[in-house]
């Protein structure tokens, strides 16, 4: 049976009642199918869409084709914002790719202006479809690093095995914040040194990207008080800044990222209520942030990346609120610095 003649399905009779374009696409990026919305706003049914290459059709399907050949490319999904595609726009484009069936949805939403207020239903529904994402590849490599670490005698390779491990082990665990409603909520909290924080992200940064270790320079205040916190959340916090700024310098000449530590009494919280003096600094000498994007930054799906997600820089302060704390930045061409402050620890250990 082919396509044309299957019966829908469930989903699809839910997706073509539709209020936005929702279209399929096989792995291979070939056009599928499109609910009646897709079809009017193309302007073709879905007979005439099936013929031929699906980016021939339209300078709009040739857009359309762009995205979703690099989601099907790299078998992840993508998220384009504020594109002017068609009148009636910009657009958001958000083309999520399922493991499961080998197959890319295409939907098509009006873009929300930076600025403008919104529900946080989207990026809720976003977190728990990247939960799901994210837990069948991680169980995978979790099998192949226990299977390294069983069958090998070379210590350096179980001590590989060993790493990989706890990464996906961590990972999982972040799938598992964003999987409860869409929302983070805090794990096991515990005593954390912000150097000893910061040592792991970097180590994990030049273990992703070993150029990395040439650009990362360290300035720790030793002294520093230990913050009371969700160990995993944190250090994903630090990873998704080393990362962000790691992509800021890529096409610097001589690129450097700093991150440093300190005590800085001034800043309090954003309600006022409580002091926030433990800093953690990551500055980079790439281009700077976007004029246009502003304080939305920290806005799920606002991102200066042309198919990006948009969510690190969300998650970062909303984990930053969540331990009564906040994350702010200064940007300028050639210097960019993103401030995670936190409160010190109620109870000190002994």
């Amino acid at each position: 049976m082919n396509a044309a003649s299957a019966k829908p399905s469930p989903a699809m009779l839910a997706a073509d009642m539709a209020a936005i374009p929702i279209l399929q696409f096989s792995e291979s990026g070939q056009f599928a199918w499109a609910n009646t919305q897709a079809e009017e706003w193309l302007g073709l049914s879905q007979r005439h869409l099936r013929k031929g290459r699906f980016a021939a059709h339209s300078p709009l399907c040739s857009h359309l084709a762009d995205i979703v050949e690099q989601a099907c490319s790299a078998r992840r999904t993508v998220v384009a914002l504020g594109l002017a595609l068609a009148p009636g726009g910009p657009f958001d484009l958000h083309a999520r790719w399922s493991d499961e069936q080998s197959a890319l949805t295409l939907s098509v939403l009006p873009h929300r202006e930076p600025g403008a207020k919104a529900s946080q239903a989207p990026a809720l529904g976003f977190g728990r479809m990247l939960a799901h994402e994210l837990k069948n590849p991680l169980a995978s490599v979790r099998g192949a690093a226990q299977l390294i670490r069983r069958e090998s005698n070379i210590e350096a390779a179980g001590e590989l095995a060993h790493l990989i491990i706890q990464d996906v082990d961590r990972i999982t665990r972040l799938a598992d914040h964003w999987s409860r409603v869409g929302d983070v909520r805090l794990g096991v909290r515990s005593p954390i040194n912000l150097n000893r924080l910061a040592v792991r992200a970097m180590d994990g940064l030049v273990r992703a990207d070993g150029t990395a270790s040439a650009v990362l320079r360290e300035d720790f205040d030793p002294s520093l008080p230990e913050v009371d916190g969700d160990h995993d959340l944190l250090l994903q916090v630090v990873l998704n800044l080393l990362q962000n700024a790691f992509d800021a310098v890529r096409e610097v000449k001589d690129p450097k990222i700093r991150v440093e530590t300190r005590f800085d009494t001034g800043p309090r919280s954003r309600t006022g209520a409580n002091p926030t003096p433990l800093v953690l600094v990551v500055r980079d000498n790439g281009p700077g942030i976007p004029d246009t994007l502003g304080p939305d930054i920290f806005t799920p799906f606002v991102t200066s990346k042309p198919a990006g997600e948009g969510l690190g820089l969300a998650f970062a302060a909303r984990i930053a609120a969540l331990h009564e704390g906040q994350l702010d930045y200064e940007s300028e061409p050639g210097r960019t610095a993103f401030h995670l402050r936190l409160p010190v620890a109620r109870e000190m250990p002994s």
